[in-house]
């Protein structure tokens, strides 16, 4: 009984709901993305629209999701993803519209589905896609594979997703002639931004997310390759003086006031630094010299960021936990698709990219989220649906709801996910009406909700069934990496900056392989809680102590 009652435990506490539909504050970059996204929908549709071809829009659509990734990354990495998500949505629309075109049976557009969830899902984790991660792939082979195909058609449909992503490729590039060094400016607002927060109030939840930030705009700096240009390279020194400051300050003044005092000057340095081209650290002298040599020791010693090969392999090795996500993904669609099927309807893929939605998550906890989030957005979504589609529209003013709704769903997607479905429901259904002018997109509103919530439910229960028993091992390795960096920082004195950043970078490994563990139920994760804890306490009296040398 003892055991019983302490499974049932376990379960309530990784099925919680607690902060599930809590907004996110998000600091810069919303809404330039949504417009930029917008515009990446709404030219190749009117183009479409002035050849009286609009029922090719779905396809330009899926090359259009082009834009939702790498949104804030540099634009050298930015380049490279964009270029490999563009060329994967292609093939994407190829093998859905190929399955359609050679197979009659809908089964075979299941199958199809699945085989790509699993494999979107791979790529997705191992490159670092970031979100929506492997998920508009899924939707884009589902809207090709289920709507009637010819190989006469293909070929045309597959150029103009190409064309779509081609464009919005170049448009995410584009801003790198004008604003070169806006991608690390916004990197290191956000940083400090997050040590204003922590200084205002600090808390633990406050200095980890600190933390985090400020690595992520190390990663961001010292991943530049290539010289900069003469005007930006007097910026991205104030930027990475800026950066080695706000580490400094992770550990707090020391005094109350003095916090206060930082926190005000951080906050209006993230304020600048986010929105005027020049940086000006408001540091100078000896703390200026000390900060420069600190960024410059990383630069000279800071290690490459692993390959595209390297990374594929990296995440089949064990401990990753991306094999046992990759089988959730691929099996949960497969599982969607066909009880869709079984339960006759003519939109199957929508449940199997609901099961491949909520399975982005790495854990139990966080899909448990994400499922009653698509399910509660859904539902809004459906209901906003219901309204727009009660008005009688004509084809430019289907494409201007398009737009208007992938515009609003990127506008707060980074604030929560369920917000972003209330858009994207009547933004799918309005496609499937560009496509199919006959169907009536309010029919479809029903068989939406429905699909949605089986996709779903399918797709919790598969990730409480299918273990991640690589969430354990994960963690041990992070926990061990995390030791054998405090020891190096120990044995230089604190005062190593490569050995510090080692320390910070792993700290922060440690926390997401914690948050994975703790989100599996039939893992120790939570049992583990006090030897995380106790390693950061360590670890962070060794980096906020004086530096020594």
């Amino acid at each position: 009984m003892n055991y019983f009652l302490s499974k049932v435990a376990s379960l309530r506490g990784v099925l919680g709901v607690r902060g599930a539909f809590a907004p996110r504050r998000v600091h810069g970059n919303v809404t330039l993305t949504a417009l930029r996204a917008g515009a990446c929908v709404a030219l190749p549709l009117l183009l479409l629209h002035a050849l009286g071809r609009v029922d090719l829009a779905p396809y330009a659509a899926m090359g259009c999701f082009t834009a939702l990734y790498a949104r804030d990354d540099t634009y050298a990495r930015r380049a490279r993803v964009l270029a490999v998500v563009g060329a994967a949505l292609t093939l994407a629309v190829a093998v859905g519209g190929l399955t359609a075109a050679l197979f009659s049976h809908p089964l075979a557009a299941v199958l199809a589905g699945s085989l790509v969830a699993a494999g979107a899902k791979y790529l997705s984790d191992a490159l670092a896609f970031g979100a929506p991660a492997g998920l508009m792939f899924v939707f884009a082979t589902g809207v090709a594979a289920y709507n009637p195909q010819t190989l006469a058609a293909l070929p045309l449909e597959v150029a103009v997703t190409a064309a779509a992503a081609a464009l919005c490729w170049a448009a995410a590039v584009a801003g790198a002639l004008v604003h070169p060094t806006a991608p690390e400016r916004l990197a290191v607002s956000r940083a400090l931004y997050a040590l204003a927060r922590h200084l205002g109030g600090p808390t633990g939840a406050t200095r980890a997310a600190a933390e985090a930030a400020v690595q992520h705009a190390w990663t961001t700096l010292l991943s530049r390759t290539r010289p900069a240009r003469p005007g930006s390279a007097s910026v991205l020194e104030s930027l990475e003086i800026l950066t080695a400051r706000a580490e400094s300050l992770l550990g707090g003044t020391g005094d109350a006031l003095g916090d206060a005092r930082a926190a005000a000057e951080m906050g209006e340095l993230a304020r600048r630094t986010r929105r005027e081209r020049g940086v000006r650290p408001l540091v100078a002298g000896r703390e200026r010299a000390a900060l420069a040599a600190h960024a410059e020791h990383l630069r000279r010693h800071s290690t490459p960021a692993p390959g595209a090969a390297e990374r594929l392999r990296g995440a089949l090795r064990s401990p990753s936990p991306t094999p046992v996500s990759v089988a959730r993904v691929g099996l949960a669609s497969l599982l969607a698709g066909a009880l869709a099927w079984a339960a006759g309807m003519d939109h199957g893929y929508w449940a199997a990219v609901s099961a491949g939605s909520v399975l982005q998550a790495t854990d139990v906890t966080t899909t448990w989220h994400r499922t009653l989030q698509r399910a509660l957005g859904t539902l809004v979504g459906v209901a906003l649906a219901a309204v727009l589609f009660s008005f009688d529209y004509s084809p430019l003013g289907v494409i201007a709801l398009v737009v208007l709704c992938q515009m609003a769903a990127e506008m707060v997607v980074v604030t929560n996910y369920s917000y972003a479905i209330v858009f994207v429901t009547p933004l799918t259904l309005a496609l499937s009406g560009l496509a199919h002018p006959a169907g009536g997109a309010q029919d479809l509103a029903a068989e939406r909700l429905w699909a949605t919530v089986l996709g779903a439910a399918v797709g919790i229960v598969v990730c409480a069934v299918l273990a991640n028993r690589r969430a354990d091992e994960h963690l041990e390795a992070a926990l061990a990496e995390g030791e054998r960096a405090r020891l190096a920082l120990e044995r230089e004195g604190g005062a190593h900056p490569a050995a510090r950043r080692g320390l910070a970078r792993a700290l922060v490994a440690l926390r997401e392989a914690h948050a994975l563990a703790s989100g599996e139920p039939r893992s120790r994760g939570a049992a583990r809680t006090g030897e995380v804890e106790d390693l950061h306490r360590r670890a962070r009296a060794l980096l906020d102590a004086p530096r020594g040398g």
